[in-house]
Parts: C-alpha cells; sequence; structure tokens
C-alpha cells in the first residue's frame, strides 16, 4: 500500500551469481565479504561458537574470567618486538602487551588459583598466513598444576570444541585428515632434532659453531643471530614439518624459554610443550617458574641479549620478581591461539580469513 525509504545504498552489491571473489576486496572491504558468501558469514558463526565453547568450558572448571592491561609500562611473557605509544599526561612510553602472561601470574600470588583472559595481543612483526600484528589468545593459569596438567586440560578443550563445533573430532584441512581424538601424540624436542638433522644441541655450546653447523644443514639463519634464534630455526626447519597430526612437541631447551620451570634431572631442559596441529603452532605451555632468584637471572641474562642487539629479548620485570619473592605456587599454565585454532576449524589456509578486520597496508586516498 506504502513504501517508505529506510537507508540510501549508492552502491551496487556484489554480482549474485559470481560472488565476491577478489582476495583484495574481500579482506578490505568485509561488509561485502559478508553481504555476498554466506560461507564467510558461517566460518564467523563458528568462530564465536568455538569461544563460546572454551568459555563454558573452563567456568565449568571454576576458572575466573579476569581483564589485565592492554597498554603496559613493560612488555614481557614472550620474545616479541612490541608496539610503542606515550601517555601524554604521565609523560611516559607504554607498550601495547605482547602477552597476558606476568600479570595473570601476579593474581596466583593473590590468591586466585585458577584465571583466564581471552584477548588481543599486539606483536610488531611481519604479516603471513599465519601471523597478523593483531591476534586474539586465550592464557589461562591453574595453581598446584603442571605441563602435565595443561596437557590434558588442552586436549579435552580442543577436541571438545571440534566436537562442539563439527560434530565429530575428525576434520579436513587443507587436503590432509586431522585426528582430534585423545589422547594425542607426544613428541621429544632434542631426541626429535637429532634424528631429523643429527645435531645434538648439548654438544655445542658455542654459539657461533652452532649457527654453522645450522647452516651446514640447510638452515636458513642470520649471521649474528642469537642462540634462541637458531634453536628457534632448527625447530622450524626439521620438527614443525613433521607435526600434522595434533601432538604436543614438549622438554624444550632452557634457552627459548626464559618464564618455564626447569625439568628434574636436566637444568638445561624447561618442563614446556608447544601444541601442533597441521604443522603450525595452536597453543604454548609451561610448568610456571616461580623461584624468584632463578627468575632475576634469567631476566638478566635476557637484558644482556638485548643489548647485544636481539630485539625480541625479554625485559627485566623487578615488580614480577617481587611478586613471585611473596611466593606463588607451582602453577601450570597455556596460551592458545584463537584464530590459529578458527583456520583449523574452518578449514583456512590464511589467519585473514578468521578475523573480520585483518589488517591490510594502507591505500593511498583518492
Amino acid at each position: 500500500e506504502n513504501y517508505r525509504l529506510l537507508s540510501k545504498a549508492l552502491q551496487p552489491l556484489p554480482d549474485k551469481y559470481h560472488g565476491l571473489q577478489d582476495v583484495e576486496t574481500r579482506y578490505r572491504q568485509r561488509y561485502l565479504d559478508l553481504v555476498a558468501n554466506e560461507e564467510v558469514r558461517e566460518t564467523f558463526r563458528a568462530r564465536s561458537r568455538m569461544i563460546s565453547y572454551i568459555r563454558s568450558f573452563l567456568d565449568a572448571r571454576s576458572f575466573l574470567e579476569v581483564e589485565t592491561p592492554v597498554l603496559q609500562p613493560l612488555y614481557g611473557g614472550a620474545t616479541a618486538r612490541p608496539f610503542v605509544t606515550k601517555h601524554n599526561a604521565l609523560g611516559q612510553e607504554l607498550y601495547l602487551r605482547i602477552a597476558d602472561e606476568l600479570y595473570l601470574k601476579r593474581l596466583i600470588v593473590g590468591g586466585f588459583e585458577r584465571v583466564y583472559e581471552i584477548g588481543h595481543d599486539f606483536r610488531n612483526e611481519g604479516i603471513d598466513v599465519k601471523h597478523n600484528p593483531e591476534f586474539t589468545v586465550l592464557e589461562l593459569y591453574q595453581a598446584y598444576a603442571d605441563y602435565n596438567g595443561m596437557m590434558s586440560l588442552l586436549e579435552e578443550m580442543v577436541s571438545g570444541v571440534v566436537q562442539e563445533v563439527r560434530g565429530t573430532y575428525v576434520l579436513e584441512y587443507q587436503g590432509r585428515t586431522l585426528d582430534f581424538t585423545p589422547p594425542w601424540p607426544r613428541v621429544d624436542w632434542r631426541a626429535t632434532l637429532i634424528e631429523q638433522s643429527g645435531i645434538d644441541i648439548s654438544q655445542y655450546t658455542d654459539t657461533q659453531e652452532l649457527l654453522r653447523v645450522a647452516r651446514e644443514k640447510g638452515v636458513d639463519v642470520e649471521t649474528g643471530a642469537s642462540r634462541t634464534k637458531i634453536l628457534d630455526e632448527l625447530q622450524g626447519h626439521f620438527i614443525e614439518p613433521l607435526l600434522i597430526q595434533p601432538s604436543f612437541l614438549l622438554d624444550y631447551p632452557l634457552e627459548v624459554s626464559p618464564l618455564a620451570k626447569r625439568k628434574p634431572g636436566d637444568p638445561h631442559v624447561v618442563e614446556r610443550f608447544e601444541a601442533f596441529a597441521a604443522t603450525f603452532e595452536i597453543a604454548n605451555a609451561f610448568s610456571e617458574l616461580n623461584d624468584p632468584l632463578d627468575q632475576y637471572d634469567r631476566f638478566r641474562e635476557q637484558t644482556e641479549a638485548g643489548r647485544g642487539g636481539d630485539e625480541e629479548a625479554h625485559q627485566m620485570d623487578l615488580d614480577y620478581v617481587i611478586a613471585l619473592m611473596v611466593g606463588m605456587p607451582p602453577t601450570g599454565g597455556m596460551g592458545v591461539g584463537i584464530d590459529r585454532l578458527a583456520m583449523v576449524l574452518n578449514d583456512k589456509y590464511s589467519i585473514r580469513d578468521v578475523i573480520l578486520f585483518p589488517h591490510m597496508r594502507r591505500l593511498e586516498q583518492p
């Protein structure tokens, strides 16, 4: 009988038959992507269901959801370059957090025995199919647990997510069949490196010698790389390509894990694991280091590495050391990459396909 104009639509929608195919346009103008492609809308519905399940899973196990600072006077909890900003009123530099870890562990010291946070972290690093400078992470900490407890918790949670969202433990990801049925295989870091490369890192205490051997084995490591960087490149070259099925890579070298507890009987190894699926990391966990004197010494070593040119070295955080001096119980901690888990659940090759508004190089304005 009548009509009324509700909104001006001055641009035509994408062709209904062909949809919106141009990848650049899809990422830059996600609203068009969502309008044109039902599959894309379903991807983000699935991501939302995944996060809802994780919250329910942890809440049912008496974990307390908390919020910690995004702007921090010191960055820490990981080895990465930060984004730097300035607070005008205080006249001081601040950093966008690279991890939630050190604040969450302060809460364990304060008496909260199970805490978690789902939020954004920021790392000033390259952009590729597995990395976005702003990304979503679940971090959780549980008093009186260790990395074995974190393995069990992660297996149960992730397999439950897969079952909840997809109705099965078995998924197809980029042409590969992944089986998330627990228990997942456990893979020893050092033994696997020896098996795949013949390199026993305990025989190479000199960094330059380790660099030489790594290059001889075909690993592309830049001149002047720190020992931590060399070990990371060895892992990426020889070990990670093997980790197709959901699995745990465990017992890392001390040098690459400044916040993890040493493994009893071997002072050069820490109780740490990373969970992998389809050859890329989806989670990282430790038996948390709770010895304040050991932590102080490791921070000091990291500080020296930073002075030597390592831009990703961990900063000295004296307040965190003081918190440990108050007393932190034995604790298991874990970080889970929400975006990467969403990639696996939705069979997406690029992290940009599971982030609504991924970062892109700015176009010049007409």
